[in-house]
């Protein structure tokens, strides 16, 4: 037993003979050796101030306690350097990349913004294979690396994840391109966002069959996807982002026969594209699918529900930025998992809430009315049982002037609907006391709102007659937020008492309930925590 201890006490001593300030002495010193090229390495994040970025050095002589240095706590080996954006030399200038040998236990290097653009000559990336084999994350984005890096990348068997967004990576022929990156048979997360890459480079990352997250965003990707003699290597690829490009057609890229075989992908974007409504037709084997980003495309018209609801393993849809306006069939919707949806910026009416009320399990909504007038009708939406979250916008009349009868309008009573919505943001509605016979008839619905905590009017105009209806409770209401709104003097009586809130603003609020944005100029802040 005696000898368990003193061998405990010999290696507590072996390590703390070379610590200094807490951090080993070597590793104290090749940090500075760093300084001269990053030369915030101990200085703190920076901060905004008055557009002018802070910088605040360390007061710390602990290099483990700086925050651009994160140490294994028993051991204080430098684990995690955070060098982002750490240098004031706006020119191009070349790493010598042995400088990291001395971190051994090193598991992350994030060099993000530093305008980097290449390797001293033989004091590449491939220097650090032979010491630092726990390192998993690289992050060399938004610097000028191009092609001739990827050699010396690809001898860094350790890495799981490796972030070369914002370079200048070109298309390539298959001696010098990005296939030779297929070496990392760890690789499980790349980023090749924001370069110059073609559609050729889908056939070049066939190779990697280890990867789980796919970035190629703004990559001039264009019209037809397709990949030839695919050798089915993205077997557990679980998320492809394809957002920011030109892309027309998927082609054969998710047909299992044809294309890829994708059993896992989960999460699919593909914003800011070209593409229509006969996209849904090409994703329809997509079983596991639970997010699907279509924002800012070409649809239009209805979307016919067959093709969309065979993703029925779908939790998040997202369609804000088309120019759709329905589902064909009207209730055809049978997305029993999904849980997040957001259909604004498009062309509906108020038809479409009756569309939505076979979603039972959504618990956020975002929608936009563009053709509306009148009381919306939330009966529509009474099967929305665990609804938590609710945007919704009117298109009409949102940003000019308007009386209180015209436009869409929208009663807090219906409110009761949602009995466990948590989050309510009105832009563009008059709020008005309008009770609807259906209210009234259904004794299930309750104005206690108790499960409110966040309630937000955008250019609205709240009804100058309006009183605080009887039973109406508000005292869950944490934030409020009132902007570019036009009130009436006794809104605080309507809405109150407001017994929980901790931060109310307001912004060009009008007291006399005229228009909005005509009223006198005014900012209010409080917040009480």
């Amino acid at each position: 037993m005696e000898s368990k201890w003193l061998a405990m006490v010999l290696v507590v001593l072996s390590l703390g003979s070379g610590l200094c300030d807490g951090c080993l002495e070597e590793e104290r010193f090749a940090l500075f050796q760093l300084k001269p090229f990053f030369e915030f390495i101990d200085y703190k994040f920076q901060d905004l101030i008055n557009d002018d970025f802070v910088y605040e050095k360390e007061s710390s002589s602990n290099c483990c306690e700086w925050e651009r240095v994160e140490c294994n706590p028993i051991t204080r080996r430098v684990t995690h350097l955070f060098l982002n954006y750490s240098s004031n030399m706006e020119i191009d200038w070349y790493l010598n990349a042995s400088l990291f040998l001395p971190f051994e236990k090193l598991q992350s290097i994030f060099l993000r913004g530093n305008f980097i653009t290449g390797c001293v000559a033989n004091q590449g990336f491939e220097r650090l294979s032979s010491k630092l084999d726990k390192l998993e994350n690289l992050d060399l984005s938004n610097n000028h690396f191009n092609n001739s890096i990827l050699a010396s990348l690809s001898e860094l068997s350790s890495l799981k994840s490796l972030n070369l967004a914002g370079n200048v990576f070109t298309r390539s022929n298959p001696t010098n391109g990005i296939e030779m990156l297929s070496k990392l048979n760890n690789l499980e997360t790349l980023d090749l966002s924001f370069n110059r890459l073609a559609n050729n480079i889908l056939s070049q990352l066939d190779g990697f069959a280890s990867l789980k997250s796919l970035r190629l965003e703004y990559c001039e990707l264009k019209r037809t996807l397709d990949i030839q003699e695919s050798n089915n290597n993205w077997m557990n690829l679980k998320e492809l982002y394809l957002g920011g490009n030109e892309i027309k057609s998927l082609g054969s890229l998710f047909h299992e026969k044809e294309g890829m075989k994708f059993n896992k992908l989960e999460v699919l974007s593909l914003n800011g594209n070209l593409f229509n409504n006969s996209v849904f037709s090409s994703l329809v084997e997509l079983s596991n699918l639970k997010s699907l980003d279509l924002s800012g495309n070409q649809l239009e018209g209805a979307i016919y529900t067959k093709d969309l609801n065979a993703l029925s393993n779908l939790e998040e849809l997202i369609l804000d930025y088309n120019e759709v306006n329905g589902f064909i069939p009207s209730q055809g919707l049978r997305l029993m998992n999904l849980k997040h949806l957001d259909l604004s910026n498009n062309g509906f009416n108020n038809s479409i809430l009756a569309s939505l009320a076979t979603l039972p399990n959504l618990k956020t909504l975002s929608i936009g009315i563009s053709q509306c007038n009148g009381l919306i009708d939330m009966k529509d939406l009474y099967g929305l049982g665990k609804l938590e979250e609710l945007t919704m916008a009117s298109y009409i009349d949102a940003y000019t002037e308007a009386d209180a009868d015209a436009g869409c309008s929208f009663s807090l009573q219906s409110l009761g609907f949602f009995p466990t919505l948590n989050t309510l943001s009105l832009d563009g509605f008059n709020i008005n006391e309008t009770t609807m016979a259906s209210y009234s008839r259904n004794t299930s619905v309750t104005a206690d709102f108790t499960s409110l905590k966040r309630l937000k009017l955008l250019y609205c105009n709240v009804n100058k007659n309006l009183t605080r209806q009887e039973g109406l409770n508000l005292r869950s209401l944490e934030e409020l937020e009132l902007s570019y709104s036009s009130l009436p003097s006794n809104f605080i009586q309507v809405f109150g008492p407001l017994i929980s809130l901790k931060k109310l603003t307001a912004s060009d609020i009008d007291g006399n309930n005229s228009p909005p944005m005509h009223g006198r100029y005014s900012i209010f802040s409080y917040s009480s925590f």
